[in-house]
């Protein structure tokens, strides 16, 4: 039973059938509908086990009528119909590449998707007259691993966790300007906007009639936007501002913004963002002094007020509250931690205290490390907080889009220690892009999260320097990279050379030719070379033989003076593979059979078979892999 119809089948069962068929199903309603359905036939001993399944179970959660097309299939989803619909394309191969369009409400069709990427996830966009449809689309195998769950949801989604009952318009946004207002049932006046399309891990929205607020959640994915409201709890508000002070009152208001609000002497005030679509700054005035604060680090400071005094302030963390203080009491402010030595006659009287970092620290153009945790602990009467900062990152110059560079020599190790031919690999080099968070809360939980998300998309993209770095495909990776510096050279050296004479100009200039030509040269030869190498590494582990395997590496290995040497290398590889596989079907039945008796005879008999053919192939290869290794070099 499917869309509330009924559905009927026929085929004749023979022993002949094929493993995937169609089976055409018609519904016995007024107007004829049709769907394929597949069978998969298995056969186990005597017996044959049918099963029957549609390729595609179509899920739809945007609470909006939606429509497939595909070739000549046409089908409408009832916005309120809540379980599955069975869907396949009208073609005789089930494994070919299906694509469909969409279409919701009264929007037009989308660009043609596939619905066989299983475990992918994506949007989708349906234009109508005055906006746009974007629809989530998650693609996965169902239990039995023959049919695909399709789910169609709403790119954004809003999820209400607050006590309060909300309105929250628009569900399906109708303009392009990514802000969102929510307003509680039974009061006139809306929060102000904020934004909805970029990741938010938790916003105060003013309730001006509550007198109160809601703090809203935005969770970015591939396939959707999670717009969460919960309710207000302690350490959500951006700052909680203290006028310790008893001489005047504190003006403060959202940089940029023309709404000030006031503070008097000896009050305190939880502050929350005017409008959270603008630049998250807060600037305050006392008396004739100003500044402003992105309320996210602790900082500390002061100011006269008047020739007597002085105003301190200072921002800190009270648990997850962010604090900023203002006092003209010096002992409520402590700059920092010092350790006195207070014994009499002391060399050194301070045996701790905290000095700026140096340059090479403190400047965001320096090389990051690859791990950068810190931990701080934070005691108050109440409460034990721990603020946690972690920085992953190597080299590089530190920016958003910076890619950190990373040479694996562990990996290379790694692959190289399994011992198979087809993962050799050299001069590998990962780039990532570090990942770094900055005065944020997160769980446990959800941190781990992020970093496993971020450093698999990474590795991800960088697969295609490992795929391009194997030997047993020449290294392409190696060669471009190399072709890459001679160009830069060739270019380079005679520039540096102009700028300080004619002499220097054409000693420039022939090293940039004779680096050119030596990447160009020596990079083809290096990619002949690695391609025969690992051949004869191939070879050498066909002929079972460790101790000629060794005593290959050992050769191989060892690093040619010129290119006369280079030759040598080679010719003694080839007559080290014709004697050794010629002698090898004497002595290996007669090493074989000292060792394990008849049964080592008849296996060395094996081995002597073995290596008589790939000795010698072996040592060929060898030694065109150590010619143009000397080429190369």
């Amino acid at each position: 039973n499917d869309s509330g119809k009924n559905w009927n089948g026929h085929f004749r069962i023979h022993g002949g059938m094929p493993e995937f068929f169609p089976v055409c199903f018609t519904s016995d309603s007024a107007t004829v509908m049709t769907v394929d359905i597949y069978i998969h036939t298995r056969r186990i001993g005597s017996r044959m086990i049918l099963s029957v399944f549609s390729p595609y179970w179509i899920i739809n959660k945007t609470s909006r009528v939606l429509q497939y097309r595909a070739e000549d299939i046409h089908l409408k989803h009832p916005a309120d119909y809540r379980d599955i619909v069975l869907f396949s394309f009208k073609k005789k191969n089930i494994f070919s590449k299906n694509k469909i369009q969409l279409c919701i409400s009264t929007s037009a069709w989308s660009s043609s998707f596939s619905l066989d990427t299983v475990g992918s996830y994506g949007c989708v966009k349906c234009s109508a007259n005055n906006m746009d449809y974007l629809v989530g689309v998650s693609i996965k195998m169902s239990s039995f691993n023959l049919t695909r769950i399709v789910t169609f949801t709403p790119f954004y989604t809003i999820a209400n966790k607050s006590s309060l009952e909300l309105e929250c318009l628009p569900f399906w946004p109708e303009n392009s300007s990514g802000q969102l207002c929510v307003r509680v049932v039974g009061y006139e006046s809306s929060s102000k906007p904020f934004l909805f399309k970029a990741p938010d891990n938790g916003t105060l929205l003013r309730l001006e009639e509550l007198n109160g607020g809601l703090l809203v959640d935005v969770n970015v994915s591939e396939h959707s936007t999670l717009i969460s409201f919960s309710d207000y709890h302690e350490g959500a508000a951006p700052a909680l501002i203290v006028n310790h002070t008893s001489w005047d009152s504190l003006r403060y208001k959202q940089s940029g913004l023309q709404e000030e609000m006031e503070l008097k002497p000896k009050q305190v005030c939880l502050f929350a963002w005017t409008d959270p679509t603008k630049t998250r700054k807060l600037t305050w005035g006392y008396s004739q002094s100003f500044g402003e604060h992105d309320l996210l680090k602790d900082e500390c400071g002061q100011f006269p007020y008047n020739a007597n005094t002085q105003i301190h302030w200072v921002s800190f963390l009270d648990g997850r509250q962010r604090v900023l203080l203002f006092t003209d009491d010096v002992a409520l402010v402590s700059k920092a931690l010092q350790v006195d030595n207070q014994l009499p006659g002391s060399m050194f009287p301070v045996v701790f205290h905290p000095v700026a970092p140096p340059k090479s620290i403190a400047l965001d153009s320096e090389p990051k490390p690859f791990i950068d945790i810190s931990v701080i602990t934070r005691f108050n009467e109440y409460s034990k907080v721990l603020q946690f900062n972690l920085s992953l990152a190597s080299g590089g110059e530190a920016s958003d889009k910076g890619q950190e560079m990373i040479a694996i020599h562990s990996l290379n190790l790694l692959l190289k220690s399994i011992g198979a031919t087809l993962t050799d690999v050299d001069d590998l080099i990962f780039k990532l892009a570090f990942f770094q968070i900055k005065y944020q809360f997160y769980k446990r939980d959800q941190l781990m999260k992020r970093v496993v998300r971020h450093y698999s998309e990474q590795f991800l993209k960088q697969m295609y320097v490992l795929v391009l770095g194997l030997d047993v495909l020449g290294n392409p990776f190696g060669l471009i990279r190399g072709l890459s510096e001679g160009v830069e050279a060739f270019f380079y050296e005679p520039f540096q050379g102009a700028v300080q004479g004619p002499e220097e100009f054409a000693e420039g200039f022939v090293i940039g030719v004779r680096s050119l030509l030596g990447h160009t040269v020596g990079g083809a030869a290096g990619v002949v070379s690695r391609i025969t190498g690992s051949v004869g590494k191939g070879l050498a582990a066909i002929t079972m033989d460790k101790e000629y395997q060794q005593k290959r590496r050992e050769e191989m290995g060892r690093q040619p003076k010129d290119f006369g040497d280079s030759l040598a290398k080679g010719g003694k590889g080839l007559l080290r593979g014709v004697v050794g596989g010629v002698t090898g079907i004497i002595t290996k039945p007669v090493e074989g059979a000292k060792k394990e008796g008849a049964a080592g005879f008849f296996k060395g008999i094996g081995k002597g078979l073995v290596g008589v053919v790939a000795r010698p192939t072996g040592g060929i290869v060898d030694m065109a892999s150590s010619t143009f290794q000397g080429i190369q070099r």
